[in-house]
This record gives structure tokens, C-alpha cells and sequence, in this order.
């Protein structure tokens, strides 16, 4: 599910500032940028990440400001400056040219003042843990306003599911009267065209036969239990997407068997209803956790 949390949170005289954003994603993939902090930490705020998200793509930015970790100092690297200068000085013998030093340009070369900071002073750490999990609440309370929404949506296309599949069990009883009429039409025109005798027996044996095979009612009793696990997962507290997803797959699973034995048109157009609005239920539940 997709969504944005941030937080700013005081240590001493720092400022810590965290962003996080969510977009969808199968599997959990945390990105992790900390760069005022130790590398180390950026493979705990995972962790972190971990109690409020079970999937979809995150990426946590945190930036420290107001002198890194308690008084963040430029030192002058003087090995650094030093070999400025002799190169400088090298180039000016070598090509006869005389140079001049600009003391603002030579603090300004990479590698000539360095910053120093206590990277791992606990306190600025701890502030960082409780800043990540304030913007991790406050991406959920975003997520949880979406997913109400979401959840309005889902439980309206239920109800169409709900609505057609009765439709389709209600079909199904008349499916079989219809073959048995047509069939005892057929097989007695046929019959009396030869001047012979309709057999009872026979035409009843052959509408068990169909029957058999287009006997959709183990499907429709699978459907129905999906249907009522579908509602369940409304009442659970941790997320369901996965639960979703697979029951999508099932319920689809007995959609294509039902069309496949029916042999009727209108049950055909219905189970094509069905699809639809699996389809945009599949699209809906992407983004649920």
C-alpha cells in the first residue's frame, strides 16, 4: 500500500528528520539512508521497519542537523593540504608559472577539511529510533484511512460476487430440466421417424449422465465457503493480504471449473461476471498488506 510518514524529533542540539515512504511490493524491500549516522544503523532501521510493515517497498531517509552527534567539527587534514601543495609547487617549477595560493580555494579541495562527529553517540541514536517509529505511525495512520476506503470497495464487490452466484445455483437446477426437455424432443422425433418405441429407460440414463458431468454443486459449495472466509478476514487484526491473494486464486480456480461443466450459456455469461469482478478485486487487493 502505498503512503508517507514523516517525524522530526530533538536530541540536545540536534535535529533528527524522517521520511518514509511505501509504494506496493509483493515481498518486503527496505531501503535505508542514514548517511549522518553509523553505516551500522542503516541495517537496524530494517528492523524497525519490520514491526509496523509486512510488505510493499520502503525507503527511510534520516538526516541529522544541528551539528552531527552533539558538535560535528571540520579538521584540517594537514596530509592532505601538504600534498596540495607540493603539487602546486612542482607544477609552478615545472612549467614556469608562478601560482597563486588562495587559502579559501585550498580549504574547499576534497579531502582537506574533514568532518568529526560521534556518529554512535547513543543519544542521538536512540532519538533516531524513536523518530523512525513516529513517521512508521504516522505512514500507518495514512495507510489505515486508505485501507477503510479500500475496505468499503471490497465488501461492495463481494456483495456482486455474492449476488451471482446465486444467480448461477439458481440456473443450475433448471439447467438439467432443459437437457432432459430438449433431450426427450430429440430422441423422440428420431424414434417415432423409424416408427420404433421411446425406451424410459434409456433417455433416463442419459440425462444421469449429464447430470454427472455438469454438476456444479461441490463448486458452488467451495465458492460460498471462500466467499465467507473473504468476510473473516475483515475481523482479523494483522494484515491478510497474502490470505487475499490466495483465496483469489482459488475462488478463480472453481469460476473456470463451473464454466467448463455447466454447458449453458447464461451460467457461462455469469461466471464471465465473475472474472470481471475478481479482476478488480485482484487490482483493489495489490495494494493490501
Amino acid at each position: 500500500m502505498t503512503g508517507h510518514g514523516q517525524s522530526s524529533t530533538k536530541a540536545g542540539h540536534n535535529q533528527i528528520d524522517v521520511e518514509v515512504r511505501t509504494v506496493n511490493n509483493r515481498f518486503l524491500k527496505v531501503t535505508a539512508r542514514a548517511q549522518d549516522l553509523s553505516p551500522a544503523f542503516e541495517g537496524e532501521i530494517e528492523g524497525l521497519v519490520r514491526d509496523f510493515i509486512r510488505r510493499g517497498s520502503v525507503t527511510v531517509n534520516v538526516r541529522v542537523s544541528g551539528g552531527i552527534a552533539g558538535g560535528a567539527n571540520d579538521v584540517l587534514s594537514h596530509q592532505a593540504l601538504k600534498a596540495y601543495l607540493q603539487a602546486a609547487e612542482k607544477a609552478s617549477k615545472e612549467y614556469g608559472v608562478q601560482i597563486d595560493l588562495d587559502w579559501g580555494s585550498l580549504l574547499q579541495l576534497p579531502g582537506v577539511l574533514e568532518t568529526k562527529g560521534n556518529f554512535d553517540d547513543p543519544v542521538i541514536l536512540e532519538a533516531a529510533r524513536d523518530g523512525i517509529r513516529n513517521a512508521l505511525a504516522d505512514l500507518q495512520r495514512m495507510r489505515q484511512a486508505e485501507g477503510n476506503s479500500m475496505q468499503e470497495r471490497l465488501l461492495a464487490y463481494l456483495s456482486e460476487l455474492e449476488a451471482v452466484i446465486t444467480k448461477i445455483g439458481a440456473r443450475a437446477s433448471a439447467v438439467l430440466q432443459d437437457y432432459q426437455l430438449r433431450l426427450e424432443q430429440k430422441v423422440r422425433a428420431a424414434v417415432e421417424s423409424r416408427g420404433l418405441e421411446l425406451g424410459d429407460l434409456d433417455l433416463t440414463r442419459e440425462v444421469v449422465l449429464f447430470s454427472d458431468k455438469s454438476d456444479i454443486s461441490e463448486e458452488l459449495t467451495r465458492l460460498d465457503s471462500h466467499l465467507k472466509q473473504f468476510y473473516g478476514l475483515f475481523q482479523q487484526k494483522e494484515s491478510q493480504g497474502r490470505r487475499i491473494d490466495f483465496l483469489l486464486q482459488e475462488m478463480g480456480r472453481e469460476a473456470n471449473t463451473i464454466g467448463s461443466k455447466a454447458n449453458d450459456a447464461e451460467i457461462s455469461s455469469h461466471v464471465v461476471t465473475i472474472k470481471v469482478i475478481m479482476e478488480q478485486i485482484r487490482e483493489l487487493v495489490q495494494n493490501v498488506e
